[in-house]
């Protein structure tokens, strides 16, 4: 293992997410990638954005609002990251699905770390579950209730030890 990727998420599990995901990193001496989505009113066509939180206002996705967007997620991540320096971002704007099939594909992780928002929630167009369970690639999520709280696919729980995750300490996601 040489890549970690972490699916960012603003929010209070996605920093848990992103918590082990340094963890393992840093421990491990291991390379992180933090990918971010655009949120979009579609499931497809991914190049129109919202622009405002309450999801009242949309944008074609442009160059201008890829730096101004890509300059926010690394400022999110600036100061969590102390001096850690082996990491990247990739500012995502397509399906979560297909985006993560290339970066695989690519080389970008060797296991990936989600937030675990809620059960059933869509992620690309399928539940987070289905998507995990069915994903190439080792997938480790975390929460949705406490930070200490990691569900594991079948390719994640051949490598618990290699996660950091003790016997106990984790569970298979749920079908």
């Amino acid at each position: 293992m040489k890549r970690v990727g972490l699916c960012s998420h603003y929010s209070k599990i996605g920093d848990w997410a992103f918590d082990y995901a340094f963890l393992l990193s840093r421990t491990q001496n291991l390379h992180l990638n933090i990918f971010h989505w655009l949120e979009s009113p579609f499931r497809i066509r991914r190049d129109i954005v919202y622009t405002n939180e309450s999801k009242t206002k949309t944008i074609q996705v442009n160059e201008i609002l890829l730096i101004k967007k890509e300059k926010e997620l690394r400022e999110y991540y600036d100061e969590k990251l102390a001096d850690f320096v082996e990491v990247g971002f990739r500012l995502c704007v397509g399906n979560e699905d297909v985006e993560l099939r290339r970066c695989l594909h690519r080389n970008e992780f060797d296991v990936l770390i989600m937030g675990y928002l809620e059960r059933g929630v869509i992620f690309g167009e399928k539940t987070i579950e289905d998507f995990a369970n069915h994903f190439s690639s080792p997938i480790v999520l975390v929460g949705p209730n406490r930070a200490d709280s990691f569900y594991l696919n079948e390719k994640a729980s051949r490598m618990a030890g290699d996660l950091m995750l003790p016997e106990g300490r984790w569970q298979q996601i749920p079908e």
